[in-house]
């Protein structure tokens, strides 16, 4: 084609420009074929030349026209790369450009939030996943530090990131927080990756963020409801266990009516379970507190416990030790004490209790502690500790372990009632059996001198002399008589709540007197020395007949058990704003283990038919009766037998009383 187009130019180009036509067609073949086709199309035109001028040979002797001739093949081969090249570039610019915009299309496109920053952390690319994400525009966010989407307590997050980013390598997903625009937060998973340029050189990095909030929530439920089981399951495990336990306690417990192999059963069956060591204290019904069972998981340290409570609860003064046990029955709810409870309160009272107190505690080395009320009938009689120590098990109570130990103290509660009224039930039996004895010990001893005197004077036979003394004998022994019935009537009256008080103001000190004057006739016949000191008056509230017999109870009963040549003394004063009678004796005491039970009824130190002193053991219970239907209080004291006793009657006094003081002494009775 080029050649025909140069045929046709021929006559207004001349032969000077024979290459001039053949240039275009070179570099529509290198453009579209390559270098080689350029070379080929410059050869062809080459020859296609050398062939004008081989049928014009004169031409091609004239070496002006070769020289031409290699200048246009040169030419036409230098065409053919250039133009190879450039269409190559053109290509790749165009590819380069249609991939740009394919990969924009794409990052625009993209679900997940796609940032570009640069090595100081600076936003250069911001998609629309990230302003949907976020809530900031690309405006806002472009050449902004990427941390402002970033929590305050996470910024070193971001400069762990920027630092692996810079040593090329790539941070895996990783699962974190990022601040939207409102000022919430957003569960996200990002990946980073390094920007490299044309070198290779690292100039940014790209961040792909995604919202997992949807998945995280998903999995949080998962893990709640998995972990829900797991405390469920626990919980059915531990609540099985607790019944088979509990269940094991009650036909254990209910093996035996003996109140003190109740107790030590009970005790020892929740060791270890429950503690580490254990202590039951009861309350007696004088109202103090009694420690009656412990334990210790090594049975060496028992008597370690033991001492430890005795002394806790017996100390008094300035030294007495503020129990957990007072606390809880007074509260009569369940008391936990965590180990820094613990400790403070030992600290505390480490200067002001006896130091053999804080040693055994020293020893024991308490860890926590426990105590639960036993309660029986709404009523708190007891308390039921349980302890952990450093050496054993070191462990604190639980909110499952109080209800397990409330459960138990509950069942132990109904055991220890249960033989308590077994046992109550045995004493009443005895005691009835003992007091039918003695009732009829008591009884025939004055019937049989009445019937014998009333024999002896139904003959006819006796003098003057005798039949006086026959006479005065059956008086004596039908008031005996009728003594003992009158105590029995006032006893029963009192149980049945039909006692009837004539209150009015009475001077107790003229009651004292009367009483003394009633028991002189049996003292002197003891050689027994009574002696009154009072302040006059002393006026109380009261029945008169009732308070001359509970002066005379007293009186009665310290004559009875002083021997002759003894002394009583009748103090009567006013303390504290209260009437105080007091009776003591030089006779022969009340044993440490009958003490608090002197004022029970039908009870008797010694209850033997063959006994020395007689009486149906009614008086002191008829004597606390009458003192409290008056609101008083009555109380026993003795250092033990053989050291004398004495009573204490407190009344409330009456409001008008007399200011000054006289001291009367009766003389003598002998």
């Amino acid at each position: 084609m080029a050649e025909a187009v140069r045929t046709v130019v021929a006559p207004w180009l001349g032969p000077n420009v024979p290459f001039l036509l053949f240039y275009p067609a070179i570099m529509l073949a290198a453009w579209y074929g390559g270098f080689g086709p350029g070379v080929l199309a410059t050869l062809a035109s080459a020859a296609v030349t050398v062939s004008e001028f081989v049928f014009e040979p004169h031409l091609l002797q004239d070496t002006q026209n070769t020289i031409p001739l290699a200048i246009f093949i040169a030419a036409g081969i230098i065409v053919s790369r250039l133009n190879e090249n450039l269409h190559r570039a053109i290509i790749a610019r165009s590819a380069a450009t249609f991939a740009s915009h394919h990969l924009a299309g794409i990052v625009e496109s993209s679900d997940d939030a796609i940032i570009g920053k640069d090595l100081q952390a600076m936003i250069t690319s911001w998609n629309q996943a990230a302003e949907r994400l976020f809530g900031y525009t690309a405006a806002e966010a472009i050449g902004r530090s990427i941390t402002f989407i970033i929590p305050a307590d996470r910024l070193d997050e971001e400069s762990n990131i920027m630092e692996r980013i810079r040593c090329g390598d790539r941070v895996d997903p990783l699962e974190t927080i990022r601040v939207r625009k409102d000022g919430s937060t957003v569960a996200t998973s990002i990946t980073i990756s390094p920007i490299r340029d044309e070198t290779g050189a690292i100039v940014g990095a790209s961040t792909i963020a995604r919202d997992v909030t949807e998945r995280v929530v998903a999995e949080r439920t998962l893990e709640e409801l998995l972990d829900r089981e797991r405390k469920a399951r626990g919980q059915a495990v531990a609540a099985s266990d607790r019944l088979a336990f509990l269940s094991d306690v009650s036909l254990l417990l209910g093996t035996t009516l003996d109140y003190g192999e109740t107790l030590d059963r009970a005790v020892h069956l929740a060791l270890p379970r429950l503690g580490d060591y254990c202590n039951v204290i009861v309350e007696d019904h004088h109202g103090a507190l009694r420690h009656v069972a412990w334990g210790h998981v090594v049975r060496e340290k028992e008597p370690l416990v033991r001492d430890l409570a005795l002394r806790a609860l017996e100390s008094t003064g300035p030294s007495a030790v503020p129990t957990f046990a007072q606390r809880i029955m007074k509260a009569g709810t369940t008391l936990v004490v965590s180990p820094e409870k613990l400790r403070e309160t030992a600290s505390a009272l480490a200067n002001h209790i006896d130091p053999a107190l804080v040693k055994l505690g020293e020893q024991l080395r308490a860890y926590a502690y426990i105590g639960t009320p036993l309660i029986v009938r709404g009523r708190v009689v007891g308390v039921m500790s349980f302890g952990t120590t450093e050496q054993e098990s070191r462990r604190e109570y639980t909110d499952s372990d109080v209800v397990l130990i409330e459960e138990f103290a509950r069942r132990v509660s109904t055991a220890v009632e249960n033989a308590r009224l077994f046992r109550q039930t045995e004493e009443l039996n005895r005691l009835k059996d003992e007091f039918l004895a003695t009732l009829s010990h008591e009884l025939r001893t004055p019937l049989s001198a009445i019937l014998g005197w009333s024999r002896m004077l139904s003959t006819g036979h006796l003098d003057a002399l005798r039949m006086k003394q026959a006479s005065e004998a059956i008086v004596r022994n039908a008031q005996a008589q009728a003594k003992i019935v009158d105590d029995i009537l006032d006893v029963a009256r009192g149980m049945a709540g039909n006692l009837r008080l004539d209150m009015q103001a009475v001077d107790l000190v003229t009651v004292a007197q009367h009483g003394i004057e009633a028991i002189a006739p049996a003292a002197s016949a003891k050689k027994i020395d009574i002696d009154m000191r009072a302040a006059n008056p002393i006026r109380v509230v009261g029945d008169a007949v009732r308070l001359q017999q509970i002066v005379w109870n007293l009186l009665s009963n310290a004559v009875k058990f002083t021997p002759s040549g003894g002394r009583v003394t009748v103090d009567v004063g006013r303390r504290d704003g209260e009437a105080v009678l007091e009776v003591s004796d030089t006779g022969s005491g009340i044993p440490q283990a009958f003490l608090p039970f002197v004022f029970d009824k039908f009870r008797q130190a010694d209850a033997s038919l063959t006994r020395q002193h007689g009486g149906l053991g009614l008086g002191l219970a008829i004597a606390r009766q009458l003192v409290e239907l008056h609101g008083g209080t009555i109380e026993a004291q003795s250092e033990g037998e053989g050291r004398g006793a004495t009573f204490i009657v407190r009344m409330p006094a009456h409001e008008r009383q007399e200011t000054h003081e006289t001291y009367h002494h009766l003389e003598s009775i002998s």
